[in-house]
């Protein structure tokens, strides 16, 4: 049986975001499977093992988790887990690594080159815009991956700078990779798919909840070295993201537009508690050359302008017309790929669907 399957079948019983996955597997000498021969004595016998926890563990079986492990194949949804070689080791060394990881396209090496998260507001400023674009950009060009949410605002302008520097970008979603989650983006995931990774930790079409949010805010902060937080108020999911990778003992870098606009109110309090502040992509790369020296490409020329703590460094970023999809047409995409998982209805039962 593959050993992806015992991933996946403790991820179910212990749900997105736990440590217990991970604590089993240091436990058992990295070996998962003697945890399920145990079988419920075992597994009851344990004291960080709920009782619900348990149930679920049996309730779930390998069985099942082997069927959901070739649905996501049909679908062409890629599963990464611990026993693969492309786990990135940057998520081994948090708390709470996914036990299991869906994606579609090219899961890049954020561990050899250097890879920065970009989050923000989703209604931004247009300056906050114009900056998470051009430092995505400008990370793009040097070779950095960039990450983000996916979400309006600055996580869309992050990805699409990366893009438009013809770089790497992972966006991290809340929810399954058919869920159709912010129907306004759905052109954007496609194109990211086709240049990046989408990539979850939740399976097939499993929705979006407050909850999941906050769980998969850990990931994007633990996909890199450093997070910029480029708008956000103190009260925010930026600064839940920002609150992860310091927890993670990453970087948090700030993007200050209107020094003492409220809108920037969690951007200044990170700054005060010791975050960088920065106006370009060289800005955040320059705390990177001795890591990946060998990786941060020589940058092509920019626009010549003078640089101040006011405003970004600007560059000449290139134009790429995004395709035009009726929102009917979207609706109809997301339709079919929906539709698509209806089988899994019918082999799980309703308390096994149950994945976040």
């Amino acid at each position: 049986m593959d050993k992806q399957v015992y991933w996946i079948w403790l991820q179910h019983a212990f749900g997105a975001g736990s440590h217990k996955p991970w604590l089993i597997h240091r436990r058992f000498g990295g070996g998962v499977e003697e945890f399920h021969e145990g079988n419920a004595l075992l597994w009851n016998s344990m004291k960080f093992i709920s009782e619900k926890e348990a149930r679920m563990l049996s309730v779930f079986n390998l069985e099942q988790a082997e069927i959901l492990l070739e649905i996501c194949e049909k679908l062409g949804h890629k599963v990464v887990t611990p026993v693969d070689e492309n786990y990135p080791d940057a998520l081994r060394n948090i708390f709470n690594p996914p036990a299991a990881l869906y994606y579609r396209g090219v899961l890049p090496d954020v561990d050899l080159f250097p890879t920065v998260a970009i989050v923000g507001a989703r209604k931004a400023m247009q300056k906050s815009i114009d900056a998470a674009l051009t430092i995505g950009y400008q990370l793009a060009i040097s070779d950095a991956v960039v990450v983000s949410g996916g979400a309006l605002g600055v996580d869309s302008a992050a990805h699409r700078g990366a893009m438009r520097g013809m770089g790497k970008t992972i966006a991290v979603l809340p929810c399954g990779l058919t869920n159709g989650y912010l129907i306004e983006n759905h052109s954007l995931r496609e194109k990211i798919a086709e240049n990046g990774t989408l990539i979850t930790e939740y399976p097939i079409d499993t929705p979006v909840t407050k909850g999941t949010f906050q769980i998969r805010n850990r990931l994007i902060s633990g996909f890199s070295c450093g997070t910029l937080i480029v708008e956000a108020q103190e009260k925010s999911g930026s600064m839940i993201t920002a609150k992860h990778a310091k927890e993670q003992n990453r970087d948090v870098f700030v993007y200050i537009g209107e020094p003492e606009n409220k809108a920037f109110s969690g951007c200044e309090a990170l700054l005060r508690d010791g975050a960088k502040r920065v106006n370009s992509g060289d800005d955040i790369l320059e705390e990177y050359h001795h890591r990946f020296m060998p990786y941060i490409l020589p940058k092509p020329k920019r626009l010549k302008e003078k640089k101040n703590e006011k405003s970004i460094v600007k560059v000449s970023v290139p134009k790429i017309t995004q395709p035009v999809m009726s929102d009917i047409n979207v609706r109809k995409d997301i339709k079919r790929e929906i539709s698509s998982t209806e089988k899994v209805r019918l082999v799980l039962s309703k308390e096994a669907c149950h994945f976040s």
